[in-house]
């Protein structure tokens, strides 16, 4: 048998580190050895996509609607969430969302944040893949980019996947004349949308946070670019946003994390974005995931995670358990995505990658 540590967890507001005990456990029974109806194999999101702009929520609860989304050419209509806050993953491809602060280009790895009630459109390559998070309680931080400490652009390319992906279609949307929005509250199904006229030049870029300077509240960050060190050794990777109820973090861990995680008071899931690794927990021995794999650690089960080199993962928490919206074994294709990475600033992290 083989001893290991076990670190259980309350909710991120709870003390320091939110810590509330440490254990000792054999490794072969926090492996493989839990069964129940709470349990979702992992699952590959994006391959559960069927069709050009389709958009699917995978998790839901009170507070919370997460899902994937293709975005392929220019979506038909503005949107306004009047209240909820929403965050963009880009995950392969290119998006360029035109808000009322301005226009703003995601490639993969970024994130935008979109605040409550600022109207947005999205249009996007063939290949655009992103992941959105839509906030009924608004974000009360998100990471600014001046904390970016590297700078690495990645190019992910889709093999295995629906041949619309692979068509040219460029970021040109149209620009004048009037345009339509749809007015969007949280608890609206869509016979209760809103339906505005507007005139684009009235619309996009008109809005600033300050009555007689320009200033944006839209956020565009890289998600990869905050680390300072190796996650997992230590303790948990760079907070990217936060709410009263949600948690955005990123991973950068080379080899085995140095203890297994039991979370009393959250619910996460990791999205693998770069690199290979196998996910152990009392629901899973060995589950292996690849660049677009999704797994989901429900409350109270005791997790931990082996990472092979380039491993990078954004992981996202709640503090309310979430609704899982899918069939976690219907896919339509079966893909895999390469990952290409491109240096234009080094990350500091990496001269302690070896020790």
């Amino acid at each position: 048998m083989t001893d290991v540590r076990e670190f259980m967890t309350g909710w991120f507001e709870a003390g320091p580190a939110h810590m509330r005990a440490w254990s000792k456990r054999q490794k072969e029974g926090l492996r493989g050895t839990a069964t129940g109806k709470r349990y979702v194999p992992g699952f590959r999101p994006f391959d559960m996509l069927s069709e050009p702009n389709q958009s699917l929520v995978i998790f839901e609860n009170g507070d919370q609607r997460i899902g994937v989304e293709y975005v392929t050419g220019t979506r038909p209509n503005f949107v306004r969430n009047i209240d909820f806050d929403e965050l963009f993953f880009q995950f392969s491809g290119r998006s360029l969302i035109e808000t009322e602060f301005g226009v703003y280009e995601l490639k993969p790895g970024e994130i935008l944040h979109i605040p409550a009630g600022i109207a947005q459109r999205s249009s996007g390559t063939a290949d655009c893949a992103r992941l959105f998070v839509r906030l009924n309680e608004p974000l009360t931080h998100i990471m600014s980019p001046d904390k970016q400490v590297s700078h690495v652009e990645y190019e992910v390319t889709r093999h295995g996947g629906p041949d619309w992906a692979k068509r040219q279609i460029a970021l040109d949307p149209s620009k004048g004349g009037e345009v339509i929005e749809k007015m969007i509250c949280w608890r609206d199904t869509p016979e209760y949308y809103t339906t505005v006229r507007r005139s684009y030049e009235a619309l996009v870029g008109a809005t600033s946070l300050e009555r007689d300077t320009m200033k944006s509240g839209v956020t565009k960050i890289r998600a990869f670019d905050f680390f300072t060190e190796i996650t997992g050794r230590r303790g948990p990777g760079p907070k990217l946003a936060e709410s009263r109820n949600f948690v955005a973090e990123v991973y950068n861990t080379s080899g085995e994390q140095f203890a297994f995680h039991r979370a009393l008071r959250s619910e996460e899931f990791g999205l693998q974005f770069r690199g290979n690794a196998v996910n152990m927990s009392e629901f899973e021995e060995n589950l292996k995931m690849t660049p677009g794999d999704l797994s989901l650690v429900p409350l109270g089960i005791a997790h931990s995670v082996l990472c092979e080199e380039n491993f990078l993962r954004i992981v996202l928490y709640s503090r309310l358990p979430w609704d899982v919206k899918i069939d976690a074994t219907n896919h339509a294709f079966k893909s895999t995505f390469d990952v290409k990475t491109n240096i234009v600033q080094a990350p500091t992290w990496w001269a302690t990658a070896a020790e």
